[in-house]
């Protein structure tokens, strides 16, 4: 027996579509072994979007809001309500317009992995896609770096990677999330690639000032965990910054194992790293009893 509360679920669970403003909290997905994904969405206000599920047969029950479904093979209508229920039970393409934000309780066969959006083609894949086969090139002046990257590039390197772009162009693309509010791109990897692009006058005019991108969906504390990560894999990182964000990411409420899983440290590493801090109040949140332990511990639930 399982009991899940929506706004327990974990971060990895929660998909921010950019495309259309949606949220769907993904309350059971493949992983759970049930046969079926279940989650709660919620679509805001706005313009028709177009959806054909080709790859799964979806059945939502209207919880809250109004909005209009609409076939587009046939031209059909339905006004959707609270106690109203659809089926795409065809795959149909429709479209679905809020006119009071609307919350669905849908049910999708066969389920999802758990991070999938929507596709150009208004479907969800029928296989895990990583987001760099979904490259976009984006206006540079909707791009801004993040506040925490714990990397650093020393001048002569700085002027080795503009020489690079210029000669090769961009073969690597900068990793982003999407800010709905501001309308702007975060840096989470790639930040140098985006300030040659931002600082090089030639290579700006170029690239018409687009700057290819991928676009992850992360809350905050998960997106510190990306930056770290790739930084990590590239063997550089800044220690003082790093300490930083494991105290950003600890006063979210962040537990030892979390920190360890989704960076990449051991918990020996993660103890120093609170004590180049200095502040005490890291310490009152452990949830390793010692090193020894903690570490034989973490091995296991990363196994």
């Amino acid at each position: 027996m399982k009991v899940i509360k929506t706004n327990e679920l974990a971060n990895e669970r929660i998909v921010f579509c950019p495309n259309n403003g949606f949220i769907s909290n993904r309350i059971l997905i493949e992983e759970d072994n049930v046969g079926y994904g279940l989650h709660k969405t919620t679509i805001p206000v706005g313009e028709k979007q177009f959806w054909h599920y080709k790859n799964h047969i979806e059945s939502c029950y209207c919880i809250a809001g109004k909005g209009e479904l609409v076939n587009t093979i046939t031209g059909e209508s339905f006004t959707i309500e609270p106690d109203t229920t659809y089926i795409l039970d065809q795959h149909d393409p429709h479209t679905f317009q809020a006119f009071e934000e609307v919350t669905l309780l849908c049910v999708f066969n066969p389920p999802l992995k758990g991070k999938e959006i929507h596709g150009d083609d208004g479907s969800y894949p029928s296989e895990y896609k990583s987001p760099v086969y979904d490259v976009r090139r984006v206006p540079i002046d909707k791009v801004t770096a993040n506040d925490y990257n714990p990397n650093s590039v020393a001048p002569p390197e700085m002027e080795l990677l503009e020489t690079s772009i210029w000669e090769d162009g961009y073969t690597q693309p900068v990793v982003v999330v999407y800010n709905p509010d501001s309308d702007t791109y975060v840096v989470v990897d790639g930040f140098h690639r985006f300030k040659t692009l931002r600082d090089s006058e030639r290579i700006r005019e170029r690239e018409k000032g687009m700057l290819p991108v991928v676009v992850l969906n992360k809350e905050m504390s998960d997106r510190m965990a990306s930056t770290i990560r790739h930084n990590r894999a590239r063997g550089s990182h800044n220690i003082e910054l790093m300490s930083n964000i494991v105290s950003e990411l600890v006063e979210m409420g962040k537990g030892d194992r979390w920190i360890c899983k989704h960076i990449g440290m051991s918990p020996d590493e993660l103890l120093r790293m609170k004590q180049i801090t200095g502040l005490s109040s890291l310490f009152q949140n452990q949830d390793f009893s010692d090193s020894w332990d903690a570490e034989m511990e973490f091995n296991e639930d990363a196994a």
